[in-house]
């Protein structure tokens, strides 16, 4: 008895000096365990694709990027991407500004309209816009018949109107957010001062949101030569870099040419992220002060007013059309043709079960994604440590990157052992993990920054070592933000085409994938359909996001209210 009490007490001593050392290096243990994952499912496949884009069975080669830029079909590829990412980020800002403008400006009575219509694309998948404007422009279209037209929908300038539609609200919401920071003082002197409003926004208010008109032309630039579906749908003989690589790895299995061309459609998105930090750098945009500010509404003059109100109102109804024709046509058999009420596509067996795949997948998705997005948020803001800014770098880059190449990457990467994920439902999720992993972030970061560390710091005085304050403490205030996190990635998760159109197996197809091979086919009423079905499900998320919001007083989508870079 004396002797197994001899024993236990070296036992106990390590046992304690084990529990001293993970309560003191905890969150240093943590941050290598969130690097290691950030390593092996997002750095790892980037890596992946570079390599095989380089890699013969021959050893090391350049042939590759030499046949790229020797072929015409690729640089006509590239320079269409490129002039595509231009046109849009350029009437997607010029838009968002207009409707933003309005909204915190203009008439009270159209405020909330404006913005709920302004904010409408973000329920519906990219790809309802190109499924709108085939079944209004198509070769059977209903304006296309009805006005006899002989312009086709199909080509570069569809998938321009179709990609501005579909990212008007990331312009729209960057701007608004940053002109409601504005300290309306600013423009209340100068036009005190007989400034016209004109020159008010020309050398007022365009100055100081440079960096929120900078922050959504990258954001609406990558996104849109990024996109998959609306360019696959409408681009039609017009070649794009997202669907040509598409083309090479799932038509031709030519996964050299494919890696080329991802890595080619990663280097404008590196471009464009260096520019706009350049252009900022080393200047300092105050938007608001720390004191209370109070200005009274003043009429928006007509030199003004009616352009702006021309440019919103247009767009709108576009919006509002496309909406509506996706609608009619999932209870029609074919919208314009054969116009009779049916239910089939509603009730279509196949498109019910890729939804119910596709919630799967999210769910699991979301699950994990809030999980790491909550931990890494609080190695970020609470770490001290060497490469905690890298770290932070590496979570949000999946969300700046192409889904393409992050499809294309965890293709070759996990295709075999020692980790062979290729054909379950796991790749799929993680795909969506680290994909979308800077919404959960971003999201703990900002609730992060709304507690005091004073708290943690009684806790600890209290007595309480780490991980009790990070359990009792910590992780009940960043509930919110945990949720908000999880719905976030669940609704983006499941409206997702570029990455996970690479990866889904036989006899298991998602709804994005549904969608688009019914459009594809010719089968509008069941892509219009399933698309239906998908707003339903983003709607349902959003309104218990909102009620969250509500009851928590945590807003994930608030930002700062001022813009230091």
């Amino acid at each position: 008895m004396a002797k197994a009490e001899i024993l236990s007490i070296p036992q106990r001593n390590l046992w304690e000096k084990i529990k001293t050392f993970i309560n003191a290096e905890l969150i240093h243990i943590l941050a290598a365990i969130l690097f290691l994952l950030l390593a092996i499912f997002l750095l790892y496949p980037i890596l992946a694709v570079l390599i095989k884009s380089i890699k013969s069975p021959d050893g090391l080669t350049l042939s590759y990027y030499a046949k790229f830029f020797v072929k015409g079909y690729y640089f006509q590829s590239l320079l269409n991407t490129l002039m595509l990412g231009f046109i849009n980020t350029v009437v997607c800002l010029t838009v968002g500004f207009c409707m933003a403008y309005l909204t915190t400006r203009g008439p009270l009575s159209l405020r909330k309209p404006l913005k709920f219509i302004a904010m409408m694309p973000l329920i519906a998948p990219p790809y309802l816009f190109a499924i709108s404007l085939i079944i209004l422009f198509g070769r059977n279209g209903i304006l296309t018949m009805a006005l006899g037209l002989k312009w086709s929908i199909y080509g570069f300038s569809g998938v321009v109107i179709a990609q501005t539609l579909a990212f008007i609200p990331l312009a729209y919401l960057m701007i608004e957010n940053t002109l409601m920071s504005l300290n309306p003082n600013l423009e209340e002197s100068a036009y005190d001062l007989g400034a016209s409003e004109t020159r008010i926004i020309r050398t007022i208010t365009i100055p100081l949101l440079a960096p929120g008109i900078l922050k959504a032309g990258l954001l609406v630039f990558v996104m849109t030569i990024a996109e998959f579906g609306n360019a696959a749908i409408l681009g039609g003989r017009t070649p794009f870099l997202a669907p040509d690589t598409y083309q090479m790895i799932i038509g031709e299995a030519d996964f050299e040419m494919g890696s080329v061309l991802s890595v080619i459609l990663i280097i404008p998105c590196i471009i464009i992220f260096f520019l706009h930090s350049y252009l900022l750098t080393g200047k300092k945009f105050t938007t608001i002060g720390g004191k209370p500010v109070a200005s009274e509404p003043r009429k928006m003059t007509p030199l003004v007013k009616i352009p702006f109100l021309i440019i919103s109102c247009l767009a709108g109804l576009v919006i509002l059309i496309s909406f509506g024709v996706v609608f009619i046509s999932s209870f029609t058999r074919l919208l314009g043709v054969k116009n009779e009420i049916v239910f089939s596509h509603i009730l279509n067996f196949d498109s019910n079960r890729a939804i119910y795949n596709s919630i799967q997948v999210s769910l699991i998705a979301a699950f994990i994604g809030a999980i790491i997005g909550t931990l890494l948020a609080y190695v970020i803001v609470r770490g001290k440590f060497f490469g905690r800014t890298f770290i932070e770098m590496v979570s949000l880059s999946g969300f700046a990157l192409p889904g393409t190449v992050i499809g294309i990457g965890y293709l070759l990467a996990f295709n075999t052992p020692p980790i062979k994920l290729t054909g379950g439902i796991m790749i799929l999720a993680l795909n969506c993990v680290f994909r979308f992993l800077a919404v959960g972030v971003e999201a703990g970061i900002s609730k992060l920054h709304q507690i005091n560390i004073e708290i943690e710091e009684a806790s600890a005085d209290l007595g309480a070592n780490f991980m009790t304050t990070f359990y009792k403490i910590v992780l009940p205030i960043m509930f919110p933000a945990f949720i908000a996190g999880f719905i976030y990635t669940f609704m983006t998760a499941i409206v997702s085409l570029s990455a996970v159109v690479f990866l889904v197996s036989p006899g298991f197809e998602l709804a994005a994938v549904k969608i688009f091979d019914a459009a594809a086919y010719g089968e509008i009423g069941i892509a219009s359909a399933t698309t239906m079905k998908l707003v339903v499900i983003v709607i349902f998320c959003m309104v218990i996001l909102n009620y969250i919001t509500k009851k928590t007083g945590f807003d994930v989508s608030q930002k700062k209210r001022s813009v230091t870079v």
